[in-house]
């Protein structure tokens, strides 16, 4: 049955590219769909028809609506959701359709208990797996808790929901997987999440990302493959970049089988796990119950795993789970770029929590390709029109953003003169305007300071988040009150254009201030005074919103250094 038609959706995720590869080049007739035509997948040779529907994400009605008539009206053997985007509304739709039998995905029993990583922490406990300590956070209320301070004090908490994606009605909202540092970030993850779902709160645990790749039937593993993270975006914890194939650890094996016999699992999943290196320790991360991002190392290293799970539920061949290569590479070459570009950028400031290494080693590494013992995802010689895309849009994107650096390059030059110049302004000028983006930290810190040497001059701030009457955070608070201001009382204010108006001199921060007023108001500009220009520093004051104490203090000394050039106390 290899002319079989199997509807593959998700086509913009790279896992759903390398579905079609590997289902075309096996001669299976692939149906390919997405939200929109931007998805890799639509460019590959082996799509013998494509199809736009409604994205599930910002109304799951009108795809479910959409998925129930396309698939009556056509002869389609299977359905694979490649991603969650798409899983979860077709697992909600059970008992809906007859056409259900057709979708790739496990039972209900077991996916309600998979994507739901609260339940799944529990059923890894009672099986004697190892998870990171945890707390469950329903309310703010929650976070009083000792064990959260400790895990602090030791370095990092983790903050997770405790579902991937989340639909509020019809639209759907993700969230990031946070490291943090302190109680305010802690605090600001939570009230950001916890509104919509419940929150787990975990003890930060050293190591990498370990990847256990399997396809079970009533629980028994058919096929397995393991692979370790080399690069995570961001270095904290994230998607890989880079990965490679690795000898099966006997142990984490052994815990995989534990899940999926538990669980009565059918089909694909990719159980991940964090490994300490030094110590040999493991702790169960979750379970990724559809196709893994990583998946292309595994059809390189020749577990084609996509081929395989269309065999078992089309044709009832069950695989044979035959030695596949380890010690070979898969690299996405759009994000690895940008995971070199994060790892230069932060060079010498590495946190304990960050998956890194030698910039020279990974420079070095990208010369593999050539050795045969690593891939590109998407790339494949007799596919090639999607990696040729690919490749012509990195180089595009990379001229953008040389072109805009040399923009905004000539912006900060120019700024610095303008703002010299009108900063002699000040002397005349009666009403004097801070912004800043929040209006939380550096506006509102900056016109307290101002008050106490006004001289006769009012003083505002303001700034452009949406989100009006936000205190300053607490970390912010103690470092200001430390040098005699108290924003204590202060609530941050949205820009508007009665301020501006009324000012007779506007005082930013950064370039993002000045975009951000070029497209509010851009005859305002004319009034600009960029605060970084007046003490001969790059002219971009930081914001300190997520900064460490002794970041902040370096901020703040800037503001006060640059307030005292503006007002000649310097002089």
């Amino acid at each position: 049955m290899q002319n079989a038609r199997i509807l593959v959706l998700d086509a913009d995720s790279n896992a759903g590219l390398a579905v079609v590869q590997s289902l075309g080049a096996a001669g299976y007739h692939c149906i390919v769909g997405g939200a929109s035509k931007e998805g890799a997948a639509f460019t590959s040779r082996y799509v013998a028809e494509s199809v736009l529907y409604p994205d599930p994400m910002t109304d799951a009605a009108a795809f479910k609506a959409w998925i129930t008539s396309w698939v009556r009206e056509r002869d389609v053997a299977l359905v694979i959701p490649v991603t969650e985007r798409t899983l979860v509304p077709l697992h909600e739709m059970r008992g809906e359709l007859d056409v259900v039998k057709r979708v790739a995905m496990p039972s209900k029993a077991t996916l309600d208990r998979v994507l739901d990583k609260e339940q799944l922490r529990e059923l890894a406990a009672r099986l004697e797996i190892p998870v990171p300590a945890s707390a469950i956070v329903t309310s703010a209320r929650d976070l009083a808790d000792d064990r959260i301070d400790e895990w602090l004090r030791e370095g990092a908490a983790v903050v997770k929901t405790i579902k991937s994606k989340v639909w509020n009605g019809q639209a759907a909202k993700q969230f990031p997987v946070i490291v943090v540092r302190s109680r305010d970030e802690l605090v600001r993850a939570v009230v950001e999440r916890v509104e919509h779902v419940p929150v787990q709160v975990q003890q930060w645990v050293p190591g990498r990302g370990l990847g256990v790749e399997l396809l079970a039937r009533d629980g028994e593993i058919l096929m397995s493959i393991a692979h370790e993270r080399l690069h995570e975006l961001p270095l904290t914890g994230g998607g890989s970049t880079y990965r490679r194939t690795i000898p099966m650890p006997a142990d984490l094996l052994e815990d995989a089988r534990k899940l999926t016999r538990a669980l009565a699992y059918d089909g694909v999943a990719m159980v991940e796990f964090r490994g300490d290196e030094t110590t040999g320790r493991r702790w169960l991360v979750e379970i990724n119950a559809r196709f893994w991002g990583s998946l292309p190392l595994a059809v390189f290293a020749g577990a084609d795993f996509p081929k395989a799970l269309v065999e078992l539920l089309v044709e009832g061949k069950v695989p044979s789970d035959s030695a596949s290569r380890t010690d070979v590479y898969a690299r996405q070459i759009d994000r690895d770029l940008e995971w070199l570009k994060v790892t230069i950028k932060r060079r010498g400031r590495f946190a304990r929590e960050e998956l890194t290494k030698p910039l020279g080693r990974s420079l070095l590494e990208w010369g593999r390709v050539v050795t045969g013992r690593e891939t590109w995802d998407g790339a494949s010689l007799r596919d090639p029109i999607p990696m040729v895309n690919e490749l012509r849009r990195i180089v595009g994107h990379e001229i953008e953003g040389v072109l805009d650096r040399t923009r905004r390059k000539a912006v900060r030059a120019a700024a610095r003169r303008t703002s010299l110049r009108r900063a002699t302004r000040y002397a005349d000028a009666r009403k004097v305007l801070f912004i800043c983006y929040g209006n939380i930290c550096r506006s509102p810190y900056a016109q307290y300071r101002l008050v106490e040497a006004a001289g006769g001059r009012e003083v505002r701030s303001a700034g452009f988040h949406r989100t009006e009457h936000r205190p300053t955070t607490d970390a912010f608070l103690r470092a200001a009150r430390g040098r005699g201001i108290d924003l204590s009382s202060h609530r941050s204010r949205m820009l508007a254009e009665a301020d501006l108006e009324w000012a007779d001199l506007v005082v930013i921060m950064d370039q993002r201030n000045y975009e951000d007023l070029l497209r509010f108001n851009s005859a305002a500009t004319n009034k600009v005074v960029w605060l970084g220009a007046l003490d001969g520093a790059p002219i971009e004051i930081d914001d300190p919103y997520d900064m460490d104490e002794a970041h902040t203090a370096t901020v703040l000394d800037r503001i006060d250094r640059c307030l005292a050039v503006l007002t000649g106390a310097s002089q």
